[in-house]
């Protein structure tokens, strides 16, 4: 007799659940098992991260869901057999996100551009959830398990992807899809502001349509209010940003006045209004690049994100340009040569934030770090930059495409858009250095062990890059000196460097409860290891020198007035060209 098809749904709904229960349960274990405390502190974490992104892997896969099982056993593996450090972190998560984001890409192209509410929601509640794991994971180290936890992890990303949803029934999901992701690419993740800018956004989307009664368009009225009640000025921009998805003219009326307005309340004086206004407007066309050539009924609506991006507040980050951004992604062309490249770019830089926010680098600001990976800080040049490429790509995509099918050209164009991306990225990185010390194996220097030096063979050098942290250093009032780290060149002279507390280095459990109440300033941590229930951390710093020359040895000495308790760990020194 043929099994029925609810009792094998039933059995593949059970085996999406067991598959990531069972890889928890395999990497928990282990991690009871280790010796080391740091090794199995990080263990445990890193089991509840990979659970946290399986378990929506496993319902966004379409059935045999194979990314899945995959993705599970690459993990454990990885768990198992790495050594702790950054380089196993990385490994887990890189297994993490690709299996994220081939279930994604697998069902996307399943469904297709305009699936059911039902549909949408299934795809992007799961979506939400595992970016939000990927994004925000450091929240997963929280031991007590707090209700705030649980909001952030489970409640934002739900209430986002069902304000997504509504968006895609208009605008079609894939619209919809760039613009969550940029919204969620600025937090990063789904936070308070961006979360609530896409509800914004999706309560206008809801007046403009005629369909629905007065009860449904006064509960929207109410939702495009709310963000104002949370945070006044980012919320009045969220709510211009609504009303444009409603009346795009009207809206543009009231965004004037709303710009003028944020412009004389948050101008910094000692900037300059047109310099911070450009450097806010260049997040416009560095994320979405496609508004530069809208439909043509949506202009109107991309002058009003222009306006509100280039006056909202940054406070307390990014997030705030969310209403805008989004706007302006919903605006893009619906088809054609121009909206290929906008969907790599998004993807693409959605992925590098995700991995940047993710452990272990854990990074305070990953968009701004993704985007660096190209050569250039974000700002207008990188956007000029971006916009010319993708304007280049666009009208290349229309010439090539005049005689070939859609399909054809979306994969052409996706071809070449991924090319010149991969290409960007290696023109971007910086040329390799000489280290001069062991991975992981840390040198010391305290009040017993001063010094250390090493000798390399007439090397040309450029700039020295150091990797180190400091114990006992909560108390170093910031730009204390900590070391000095000199070059010697052939003809014995030298050059030096003062390695300083909180700006080159810091205190390593700077996150740790008790040292964070102290207000210890330390620079953007490069690398995050778990020391228990906190996140330790390490800094990396960069000397250029003012010409290059041939050394024969570097010497790093611990400051003479340095605190008999004080500690510089040195994780790696890089000297290169």
């Amino acid at each position: 007799m043929k099994e029925s098809s609810s009792t094998s749904s039933l059995r593949s709904e059970i085996l999406r659940l067991l598959v990531p229960l069972a890889a928890l349960a395999a990497m928990a274990s282990f991690a009871a098992r280790e010796i080391d405390p740091t090794g199995a502190a990080e263990s445990g974490y890193l089991a509840v991260l990979a659970a946290a992104v399986l378990i929506p892997v496993g319902f966004l896969a379409p059935w045999p869901a194979l990314e899945l099982g995959l993705g599970a056993v690459l993990a454990t593996a990885a768990v198992w057999a790495l050594p702790r450090g950054p380089g196993r972190g990385t490994g887990v998560v890189l297994i993490l996100a690709v299996a994220l984001a081939v279930a994604a890409g697998r069902r996307l192209l399943r469904d297709g551009d305009r699936p059911s509410w039902r549909d949408s929601v299934s795809v992007l509640i799961p979506l939400a959830l595992g970016a939000q794991a990927l994004l925000r994971g450091n929240l997963l180290l929280d031991p007590t398990v707090s209700p705030r936890t649980l909001v952030a992890l489970i409640a934002l990303p739900v209430a986002g992807a069902l304000a997504v949803a509504v968006l895609a029934n208009r605008h079609g999901l894939p619209l919809a899809l760039v613009a969550g992701a940029t919204a969620v690419a600025l937090a990063p993740g789904f936070n308070v502001a961006a979360t609530l800018a896409l509800i914004a956004l999706a309560a206008g989307d809801l007046l403009g349509r005629e369909d629905l009664g007065w009860p449904v368009k006064i509960a929207a009225g109410v939702a495009i209010l709310a963000p104002i009640l949370w945070n006044p000025a980012p919320g009045a921009v969220a709510a211009v940003c609504a009303l444009a998805l409603w009346r795009p003219a009207v809206a543009l009326g009231l965004a004037v006045p709303v710009a003028v307005g944020l412009g004389g309340l948050f101008q910094e004086p000692w900037v300059g209004p047109l310099g911070r206004t450009l450097r806010q407007l260049a997040w416009l066309p560095l994320l979405v690049p496609a508004a530069v050539v809208p439909e043509k009924d949506r202009r109107w609506s991309v002058l009003a994100a222009a306006l509100m991006a280039a006056t909202v507040p940054q406070v307390p980050d990014l997030s705030t340009l969310a209403a805008p951004l989004a706007l302006a992604a919903l605006s893009i062309r619906r088809s054609g040569a121009a909206t290929i490249p906008q969907r790599v770019w998004t993807g693409a830089v959605l992925s590098g934030t995700a991995l940047l926010a993710s452990y272990p680098w854990l990074r305070e600001e990953p968009l701004a770090g993704a985007l660096s990976l190209l050569g250039l800080p974000p700002g207008p040049a990188l956007a000029l930059w971006v916009a010319a490429v993708f304007l280049a790509l666009a009208g290349f995509g229309a010439w090539m495409g005049r005689g070939w099918g859609e399909t054809v050209r979306a994969t052409r164009l996706s071809e070449l858009a991924g090319a010149c991306l991969l290409l960007a990225l290696l023109l971007g990185m910086p040329p390799a250095g000489r280290e001069l010390l062991e991975p992981e194996t840390p040198v010391v220097l305290d009040a017993r062990n001063p010094v250390w030096e090493a000798g390399f063979a007439g090397q040309v050098v450029r700039s020295v890059v150091v990797e180190s942290n400091l114990s006992n250093g909560a108390g170093l009032p910031p730009g204390a000196p900590v070391a000095e780290v000199r070059l010697r060149d052939l003809a014995g002279r030298t050059v030096s460097w003062t390695l300083r507390a909180g700006e080159d280095t810091g205190e390593w459990a700077a996150r740790r409860p008790d040292v964070a109440e102290t207000g210890t300033r330390t620079p953007p941590a490069w690398v995050s290891w778990v020391a228990g229930d906190f996140f330790a951390q390490r800094y990396r710093s960069r000397w250029t020198l003012p010409s290059s020359d041939r050394f024969t040895q570097v010497r790093i000495e611990r400051a003479p007035g340095a605190p008999p308790d004080l500690a510089l760990a040195l994780y790696q020194l890089e000297v290169r060209r």
